[in-house]
């Protein structure tokens, strides 16, 4: 079978252990850190195995969050062979076991075990385009996150030191209203002039005039605590902090979206926009890799679970959510677009079907996903816009 090395990923460091062939390992369980130093170590132990045996050595790991990044990185450069295993398979092949020992010395065992069982298939390839659209992908997602938090803590202490300042601006979160309601909160007198810089000149004098009037008519806030008055100042200034940055990564994933055609022939999908395609093509990657559609709705975990034993069979199967949740994510939201007002009027009449039958909403919309990603997928694979 060949050498192979088995390692172990934590934060930090890594557990290694070296094999010459099955059940024959090589030297001792090592430990390497997550520096230049710790990965010569590596390198040099691959060169080593394959001037003993004269074959390539391959190096199996464990996906563990962003901690393998690093050394996948390094591997990829130095064009070592490695496997990268999904979690959910080493520990199934561990399960196998009738003593529960759990380590780092005998996970690294393990996986070496599986590569000479042939349980290892090549993982997937990343174009570096994608891994970066992926990056930002998830950051901008992971920001979104904390920037509706923000407005929601935001707008509750709104209701405790102004609530009437919510009728002066259409959009109380608007950078004009922050701004303004940030000069009112520091105790400046606000003028029109202050309300033009932050406007900009796509609003006239009669607009501006109208909204002074209206914060000078608001209560004063001497009536409030100091402490809520600073508190909001604060998320105010944080809400602020967070659209810029929102903003910032919008145009990197639209820099970066223009360099893949992937991401173009999503567009062509109706109810599917620019972030809603930058997100489902990060999350893809090359659609080639799957065989078929089954296996890409597999990925995204929309597929079936499956439960029957001896003459019983479940009658009601939920989907198993082994896949990536991002992907599954993004065409649930891309199901709901395409669903309002009709706007994918294939996915629409596939609905209305499928509802005629009786099925709940949220099933209907999980079939309404599974059905867009064969699309999805046929759209990849041909390289063709979508065709109503």
């Amino acid at each position: 079978m060949g050498p192979v090395v088995g390692l172990d990923v934590s934060k930090g460091t890594s557990m290694l252990q070296a094999f010459t062939d099955r059940n024959k390992p090589y030297g001792k369980i090592v430990s390497i850190t997550h520096t230049e130093e710790g990965f010569e170590c590596l390198s040099d132990l691959l060169e080593e195995l394959k001037r003993i045996t004269g074959l390539e050595p391959a190096v199996v790991l464990e996906a563990t969050g962003h901690y393998h990044r690093g050394l996948v990185a390094y591997l990829e450069r130095g064009e070592y062979r490695h496997y990268i295993v999904n979690p959910l398979q080493s520990k199934r092949a561990k399960g196998t076991q009738l003593r529960k020992v759990k380590t780092d010395a005998v996970d690294a065992w393990h996986l070496a075990e599986m590569f000479y069982r042939g349980d290892i298939q090549p993982h997937r390839t990343w174009a570096e385009e994608i891994a970066e659209l992926q990056h930002l992908t998830r950051q901008h997602e992971f920001m979104t996150s904390l920037l509706v938090q923000a407005k929601q803590n935001a707008r509750a202490l709104m209701d405790q030191v102004c609530p009437s300042y919510e009728g002066v601006f259409h959009n109380l979160f608007s950078i004009t209203s922050l701004q303004v309601l940030r000069y009112l909160l520091k105790g400046d007198t606000i003028t029109a002039e202050m309300i033009r810089k932050t406007a900009g000149s796509s609003h006239g004098e009669a607009w501006i005039r109208g909204k002074v009037e209206r914060i000078q008519a608001l209560p004063s806030l001497s009536m409030t605590s100091k402490a809520q008055q600073t508190a909001l100042l604060c998320m105010v200034e944080m809400v602020l902090a967070q659209q810029e940055q929102l903003r910032q990564l919008e145009i990197a994933i639209e820099e970066t979206a223009l360099t893949l055609p992937e991401v173009g022939l999503l567009k062509t999908i109706p109810g599917v926009g620019d972030k809603l395609a930058a997100a489902l093509a990060a999350e893809i990657g090359d659609a080639a890799q799957f065989k078929d559609p089954k296996q890409l709705v597999a990925y995204a975990g929309l597929d079936p679970g499956v439960h029957s034993s001896g003459k019983f069979t479940a009658s009601s199967n939920r989907i198993s959510k082994r896949g990536s949740k991002r992907l599954r994510r993004a065409l649930y939201v891309a199901v709901q677009c395409g669903l309002r007002n009709g706007v994918n009027e294939r996915l629409k009449t596939y609905y209305e079907k499928k509802r005629k039958e009786g099925k709940p909403y949220k099933v209907v919309v999980i079939a309404c996903a599974n059905k867009l990603l064969h699309h999805v997928y046929a759209i990849l694979i041909k390289g063709e816009p979508y065709r109503t």
